[in-house]
């Protein structure tokens, strides 16, 4: 089953235009008995807060509470540089015991404010760009149990700024997760007695959940409205409930402007209307909110759901030749993420969630140099070696159907089916020369 979940922001100074948008937006969902999950914030919330109220009374939506902490985050910052000039050190522990008791104030204040406006809301899940590890901690301090806004390769984060959003540097964002929880250098925060407390478990409480899950397909998917008018909406959504086949949980976030909404015109509304009808006719998704998301994530997924999400992408160069495609894989689960190309049995591109800097794209790529399959009878053994400068999560894939394959033993993390396309091996590395055996029977 697929959880799809719309996200609509609705923030703006133009009133007039974002209750147009909106209007338009929850009309044509609710119509399909599509559930929208409306982002806005303490400001915006005061004059659209009757038609959030009859539309959760009526169609079940419900809002986010949108939070801005970098404001805060960066002034105490300065503050704490100018109390300790020369020592960032002393600076930044004193910073991080500040922050642990200001943003949860913070959110506290920011809840409250909304929910004089929406009286019935129960905190739940938040949705922020700039996000870190002491933020999501006061999320949870605060009555949270998920965050939405995780971008896949998001662009104009200093991943030298020590004050950077860390969330957001340590993740893609294609699918849910726990944040921090394969992470080695964000644990440990300063408490107010100067000692360290290690908060690895405290944070798996909270889902990460991605601002638009199909980012990853293609560069231009930030927005349903940019997928409507290339017509490749339909395209991308398929595509995730091909995927549900070999993926335990899965998950389909998609976020859309209201302005946006109020520009498309009566063609663009069409194309709309007929993706809503598109998404409710499959019997494979469950539209739901961004809280149902999170609950059922919570419920069936203890740890970060290791998932698979092949695409067939054309390979054809010239216009004149026939369409060809060939498959790519994506991958991700708590330590890293990988993408395979068809054909390849190494990843053309590995994002390492583990170690002392967070996620970092891996530049000096592990070498695979040996892979010797024998088969005696009914078993097929494979020797797997491997040559790496660090210690990090890996993986590779064979490619093909080997259906009728079943493992009998393994020195590896995982072997998993999926579907007919391919065998795919995860391994985890140690520096220097890394031998692995799997044993399948035929």
């Amino acid at each position: 089953m697929l959880n799809y979940g719309l996200v609509s922001t609705a923030i703006g100074e133009e009133r007039e235009q974002l209750l147009k948008g909106i209007r338009l937006l929850a009309d044509i969902a609710h119509k399909h008995q599509v559930p929208v999950t409306w982002a806005t914030d303490t400001k915006s919330v005061q004059f659209i807060a009757k038609l959030l109220t009859t539309w959760h009374a009526e169609n079940g939506d419900s809002p986010v509470l949108m939070l801005d902490a970098k404001p805060v985050w960066d002034a105490n910052w300065e503050a704490e540089q100018t109390a300790n000039p020369g020592n960032s050190t002393e600076a930044m522990a004193s910073h991080l015991v500040t922050m642990r008791e200001k943003l949860p104030a913070y959110i506290t204040r920011e809840w409250e404010r909304f929910k004089r406006a929406l009286p019935w809301a129960e905190p739940s899940v938040a949705g922020a760009a700039f996000k870190n590890d002491v933020f999501l901690h006061a999320l949870e301090q605060t009555g949270f149990r998920g965050l939405w806004g995780y971008h896949w390769n998001p662009e104009g984060v200093d991943a030298t700024d020590t004050r950077a959003s860390k969330a957001e540097l340590d993740r893609g964002g294609f699918g849910c997760f726990y944040p921090f929880e394969a992470s080695t250098s964000i644990d440990t925060i300063v408490t107010r007695d100067d000692t360290t407390e290690n908060d690895a478990g405290r944070f798996k409480k909270i889902v990460g959940i991605p601002y638009y899950t199909a980012a990853h397909l293609a560069e231009d998917v930030h927005n349903l409205r940019a997928v409507l008018l290339t017509e490749t909406a339909k395209k991308h959504y398929d595509i995730y409930v091909e995927n549900t086949a070999w993926n335990q949980w899965l998950g389909y976030v998609e976020h859309i402007d209201p302005f946006r909404v109020a520009q498309l015109g009566q063609d663009g509304l069409g194309r709309l209307d007929a993706y809503f009808a598109h998404i409710v006719s499959n019997q494979r998704t469950k539209p739901v909110l961004l809280s149902e998301i999170v609950d059922d994530y919570a419920d069936r997924c203890k740890r970060t759901e290791p998932t698979a999400i092949i695409e067939a992408v054309p390979t054809t160069q010239n216009e004149t030749d026939a369409p060809k495609s060939a498959l790519k894989m994506f991958y991700y689960d708590a330590a890293c993420e990988l993408t395979f190309v068809e054909g390849n049995m190494e990843p053309v591109e590995i994002k390492n969630y583990t170690g002392e800097h967070g996620a970092r794209s891996v530049a000096q790529k592990p070498t695979l140099t040996g892979f010797s399959p024998t088969r005696h009878r009914t078993k097929l053994h494979i020797a797997i070696t491997v040559e790496s400068t660090r210690a990090m999560p890996y993986g590779l894939t064979v490619w093909g159907d080997h259906d009728g394959l079943q493992l009998t033993e393994s020195n590896v993390d995982d072997v998993r089916w999926i579907g007919e396309h391919l065998l795919f091996i995860r391994l985890t590395l140690q520096p220097g020369k890394n031998e692995f055996n799997i044993q399948l029977t035929i």
